[in-house]
């Protein structure tokens, strides 16, 4: 048994009561069932539009009457292949399904076949989107990439027209046709659910396991409590470098901060995965992809790049990081080089451009701003007090 387009048109109470007879001859060979059963939805269809639904009767009784106007026995089960036996499985499961759909139809007074119907295509192209998010997954793909963009839109019109029957396996569809299309909605299913359950947020499996490294950080542990781990934080991600300006707006560097006892307010360090035109981050080797610890991904591409290190800065006796903005340097490991300020070269870490070139001016009344050469705590002079 196959779904016709017909079948849309067909009343819920006859599409349930039909299930039922059909369900009393499911001992009859498929061709046989069909033979006696076909056309059914049609006659009934118009009964009930003439004498409303209780004019269809008790469906185990309507089908004794079509097994005994056959001249077929009760108990008397013709011989069934794999394949048929498969088929009725598969037939008695759309058959439930219909059952569910009528029954929730009736609960809310409406014929929910049409919905079903304008639904079939959504879920047609759902499922291609699944089949692409696990390809892009496996290869390393961004799904805003241009191959996964060309291979969505590919993958959107293959499940149409599989699932309008334009294309393999077709509008008659055999047995293993049907087994392997009900195992791909079944896989991707699975996937959706799976995404689902992730949280779904990012697009590539890299850069989802480096923000929850960065997010949950060395600190405070796995699951801790952000209150309970250290750092600083801002709308409720971990702060990893600190760009400070002065009231004029200009950017500054070498600025130490304290809290309110005097305690240094220190970031928690971590690879850094912004990658900016000014700053880029160069592409990890295959080699070094093995052995970093923590990969940066491509927002566009989802191409692995390497992280960039922040370091610390000194007062000769210990290393500080309550001094800002903190100096980095792109490498594809996690751990800090102790030689990496011994020679100078270029690959020595360094202050990255601020995000901001300048900032809005900023002034209170009766407060002076600092300045290099002059104490935090200074009061405007006389000349300066209005």
């Amino acid at each position: 048994m196959t779904t016709t387009d017909a079948e849309a048109n067909v009343a819920p109470e006859v599409r349930l009561f039909l299930a039922r007879v059909r369900r009393e001859l499911d001992d009859l060979d498929p061709e046989v069932l069909s033979d006696i059963t076909d056309g059914l939805e049609a006659d009934f269809t118009e009964l009930v539009a003439e004498r409303g639904p209780d004019a269809l009767g008790d469906p185990v009784e309507y089908a004794k009457e079509l097994r005994a106007a056959a001249g077929i026995p009760m108990g008397v089960r013709a011989p069934r292949g794999l394949a048929e036996r498969v088929d009725g499985l598969l037939d008695a499961g759309h058959d439930r399904f219909d059952d569910a759909v009528a029954k929730a139809g009736e609960l809310v007074r409406t014929d929910l076949g049409p919905v079903v119907a304008w639904l079939r295509p959504l879920w047609w192209i759902v499922r291609a989107w699944a089949a692409v998010w696990l390809v892009s997954a496996f290869f390393g793909w961004g799904m805003s990439s241009a191959a996964g963009v060309v291979l969505l839109i590919v993958a959107v019109a293959v499940s149409m027209f599989i699932g309008a029957g334009r294309v393999w396996p077709g509008g008659e569809r055999g047995t293993g046709a049907r087994v392997v299309l009900l195992g791909l909605n079944t896989f991707a299913a699975f996937v959706l659910f799976m995404t689902w359950a992730s949280g779904g947020g990012g697009t590539d499996y890299d850069r989802g396991w480096s923000d929850g490294y960065n997010e949950a950080g060395a600190g405070g542990g796995y699951g801790a409590p952000i209150d309970e781990q250290a750092g600083v934080y801002s709308g409720g991600k971990w702060v990893s470098n600190i760009y400070p300006y002065d009231a004029s707006g200009k950017p500054l560097t070498g600025v130490q901060l304290f809290d309110q006892e005097g305690k240094p307010i220190d970031v928690v360090t971590q690879p850094d995965c912004t990658s900016t035109t000014a700053a880029p981050l160069p592409a990890l080797t295959d080699a070094e992809s093995d052995m970093a610890e923590v990969v940066c991904t491509d927002e566009m591409t989802g191409e692995p790049l390497q992280p960039r290190i922040l370091y610390p800065w000194s007062n000769g006796a210990a290393q500080l990081y309550n001094v800002f903005p903190l100096p980095g340097r792109v490498q594809p490991g996690t751990a800090l080089d102790p030689n990496a300020f011994a020679d100078g070269s270029q690959d020595a870490p360094a202050i990255q451009e601020p995000p901001l070139a300048t900032v809005p001016k900023a002034s209170l009344p009766g407060i002076a701003t600092s300045s290099p050469s002059a104490s935090p705590s200074a009061s405007p002079s006389a000349a300066e007090k209005p």
